[in-house]
């Protein structure tokens, strides 16, 4: 017993040894060595101009690049060609025959010929049952949004409690993002284990018809069909939320209760408005996310790159019109939240 009590001790020890050795003798090293390298290519100069020159928000602006850089240049060098190509497919006037067959190679080359709008003519005028599915997907998007959202900021209210095991609720809400896959999903969706039956049962649904408004009551109904996707897609905003409400200063809350205010005051004049710039992140990536979780569009994309009577031309411009459904959805949010925003300002 003895022995096994002086063992954490000696292993402290041990690795206090190895950091003063670090400390020692290679840090001063590799530091000579970084200080070198830094002089010759420029980042001291850098360094200087950043520290005396720049401002505080130039200074936050160029951190912030600094962090999105790698997926920036991710996107020049292996995103950038797939997205022109898709633009210039979707502009494309050619008709008829998609593709031929190289005789060399054996392999089917893609022919785009001319510009125009006349794969958005044929979405829009030849096409109703996909202009039917654009309008449902917008209006699926529009509403499932919101939803998410404040499930996700209800979420991250509870889980800032300071309660026990608080850290075993955290993870268990963060599990279904580690298993989201549009393969599960889709198996989910098959098998309707997304939905609560009890939630979509005949019964509640004439109650609901009943006592309120049509337009009210499908809001309702719809969110009671997605209520399992719901608690699904919100992970990862539940996170985001989360990491915003522990970063707020605890004395302004504290002052604001020393002066009398309620929490329902403190939430709407403390709390969302310190939210505000992540809710906007949030809007975005969940527009993103469910936008393209195998919905109706996405299916009529799939199979139109194959269809003899569409290509790939046209499926290119069906999925320029379903990024235009994501913007038209983020700028809708974003627009409301920055009116909602100026009532704190």
């Amino acid at each position: 017993m003895k022995v096994m009590k002086k063992i954490p001790r000696m292993v402290r020890e041990f690795n206090g040894k190895i950091y003063d050795f670090y400390l020692a003798k290679i840090h001063p090293f590799i530091k000579k060595v970084t200080d070198r390298i830094a002089k010759y290519i420029g980042l001291k100069y850098l360094s200087r101009l950043y520290q005396e020159r720049l401002t505080v928000k130039s200074k936050k602006a160029v951190t912030g690049y600094l962090f999105i850089l790698p997926w920036i240049i991710g996107l020049i060098i292996f995103g950038l060609q797939p997205v022109l190509k898709s633009i210039r497919m979707s502009f494309s006037d050619f008709s008829g025959v998609k593709a031929v067959l190289d005789g060399d190679t054996a392999r089917a080359v893609f022919i785009i010929t001319g510009v125009s709008t006349a794969q958005f003519k044929q979405i829009f005028s030849d096409n109703p049952e996909h202009v039917q599915a654009i309008l449902s997907v917008l209006g699926d998007v529009l509403v499932v949004v919101p939803l998410v959202l404040v499930f996700s900021l209800i979420l991250s209210l509870l889980l800032n409690k300071k309660i026990r095991f608080i850290k075993i609720f955290r993870m268990i809400f963060f599990i279904p993002v580690i298993l989201l896959s549009g393969n599960l999903l889709n198996y989910f969706n098959q098998y309707n284990l997304l939905t609560v039956p009890a939630l979509t049962s005949s019964e509640l649904r004439s109650v609901i018809e009943f006592y309120l408004p049509t337009q009210i009551a499908d809001l309702i109904l719809s969110a009671f069909s997605k209520v399992v996707l719901i608690l699904w897609l919100g992970g990862v905003q539940t996170l985001i939320f989360l990491a915003g409400l522990q970063k707020t200063d605890k004395p302004i809350y504290e002052s604001a209760a020393i002066d009398g205010a309620s929490k329902w005051e403190i939430f709407w004049k403390i709390t969302f408005p310190a939210l505000m710039p992540l809710m906007i992140i949030n809007i975005v990536y969940t527009t993103v996310i469910y936008s393209n979780l195998g919905n109706q569009l996405s299916s009529i994309i799939s199979s139109s790159i194959v269809a003899p009577d569409y290509g790939r031309d046209y499926a290119s411009a069906l999925a320029w019109v379903l990024f235009g459904i994501e913007l038209v959805v983020i700028g809708i949010y974003v627009a409301l939240l920055k009116l909602a925003n100026m009532r704190y300002r």
